[in-house]
């Protein structure tokens, strides 16, 4: 199984939507956060349920979320590397990676 991986721009994604959330509502926060991690952690058992995003990146794959958010990310034999959390709203374009 592969190991999982945020990259510090995945990571500052997560810090965002957590600040914008709790400000409203901590808890809430918290359980998005807890999903988006075990969401990533069920795509280590099936990398390739993503979609392929060539238009980001050759091997970018996307992986709409049980929250209002979506994870980009590679995967090789060793990591799935997750790039980006970015709001399901959000319009993503090639220089966001």
């Amino acid at each position: 199984m592969p190991l999982l991986v945020f990259t510090e721009r995945a990571q500052a994604d997560l810090l965002e939507a957590w600040l914008y959330i709790a400000e409203d509502n901590l808890a809430a926060a918290d359980r998005v956060l807890e999903s988006l991690e075990q969401e990533a952690k069920v795509l280590l058992l099936q990398p390739l349920m993503g979609r392929a995003r060539p238009e980001l990146g050759s091997a970018v794959r996307s992986w709409p979320t049980s929250t209002p958010y979506v994870l980009f990310y590679e995967v090789d034999g060793t990591e799935l590397t997750v790039l980006r959390v970015l709001h399901h709203a959000r319009d993503i374009r090639l220089g966001s990676f």
